[in-house]
């Protein structure tokens, strides 16, 4: 059975309320023990002669209705009923890495497409924002996995640790924004420290990086590779997915076409490095993707949960747990009832 965690100021405040309805169960005795009653003129006339069931339960509706108070004092606490088979479940620790780089604002469609997106009133999706929608879906499909999200640009952030609170990291991702970080650089090598950091405690069998990044390392303090190898000997699989196509990719500019009004998209040419993102994931005994597009960017994401070796995790928070709350209050509540009932009726005192 488990009790939440109350401060200690309602811990004392349940005393109170239980000394209390001691002192007015003891008063209520007192005063019924002491209440006018009738006198027998022949009293030596009932000496030796046995109480009868009616007399020895005298005070029976008194205790029910102590009894009753003691119950529902203790459903005000909220016990809680946690199922050990359930409190096992199953898990992975996962620490995603986010390219937060200025390229990632990049769109990769082709001409055709731009056009007829335009023509309909429509922008396309540029990376940052597939990355994201694929990111919120794949932890809303998460359950019993715990989830780490490290953000990197020119230097890596943690945006919020290994945690099982979907909701929290939903909502982050709803407020992320492209220019939350410097994204003048790519820091590959820097991303991979700051998630192997935010692995360095668990206890998981299963420890993963998922890398998702659409360019080269050019800004790091610290050697890529030499990261893996670290990963590889903590026993953490990176995982790396190319964003985007090779070459040239469109960004979206300030500027309009006077003729159509529609923005213009400038062709870029955005510097890849696949050999070393396959490099990472090869060392680590993991795999390298890659995703032109959002579809096949979900795709992948999927891929990589498909083909992971989960852990069993002891998750109390996750366990199912019954509330006893009401399993307290309806049988004080017929206690109540059958006190009163027998107060009035057979146990009915006189005066």
């Amino acid at each position: 059975m488990i009790w939440p965690k109350y401060p200690i100021w309602i811990w004392f405040a349940y005393g109170l309320l239980v000394v209390g309805a001691l002192v007015v169960m003891f008063r209520a005795w007192r005063g019924r023990n002491g209440a006018p009653g009738l006198r027998f003129p022949a009293r030596h006339r009932t000496e030796g002669v046995k109480r009868g069931w009616r007399a020895q339960l005298v005070h029976l509706p008194l205790a029910l209705r102590f009894i009753a108070l003691a119950l529902l004092l203790l459903a005000l606490t909220r016990p809680q009923f946690a199922r050990d088979d359930t409190a096992e479940v199953e898990g992975i620790d996962i620490v995603v890495a986010l390219d937060l780089s200025g390229s990632m604002a990049s769109v990769d469609i082709a001409d055709e497409d731009l056009v007829r997106l335009q023509n309909a009133g429509k922008e396309p999706t540029n990376r940052f924002v597939a990355a994201i929608d694929t990111l919120r879906a794949f932890i809303e499909s998460r359950r019993y996995d715990r989830v780490g999200l490290v953000a990197f640009g020119k230097d890596a952030f943690t945006f919020f640790p290994l945690t099982l609170d979907y909701g929290v990291m939903l909502n982050i991702l709803k407020s992320m924004r492209l220019d939350d970080i410097d994204g003048s650089a790519t820091a590959i090598g820097n991303a991979l420290a700051m998630s192997l950091a935010r692995l360095k405690e668990s206890e998981a069998k299963s420890k993963i990086i998922i890398l998702l990044t659409d360019g080269d390392d050019n800004g790091s303090n610290v050697a890529p590779m030499e990261m893996a190898r670290e990963a590889a000997k903590r026993g953490v699989k990176v995982f790396t997915i190319l964003v985007g196509s090779e070459g040239q990719a469109r960004q979206p500019s300030d500027m309009v076409d006077f003729v159509t009004g529609r923005r213009v998209y400038q062709k870029i040419d955005t510097p890849v490095n696949p050999k070393l993102l396959q490099d990472i994931a090869v060392s680590t005994e993991a795999s390298f993707y890659r995703a032109t597009d959002p579809t096949s960017l979900e795709r992948e994401f999927q891929d990589i949960l498909d083909n992971l070796e989960k852990t069993r995790l002891v998750d109390y928070a996750a366990a199912e747990r019954t509330e006893l709350f009401v399993k307290l209050v309806l049988p004080a509540l017929l206690l109540l009832l059958l006190e009163v009932a027998l107060s009035q009726t057979l146990l009915r005192r006189f005066p």
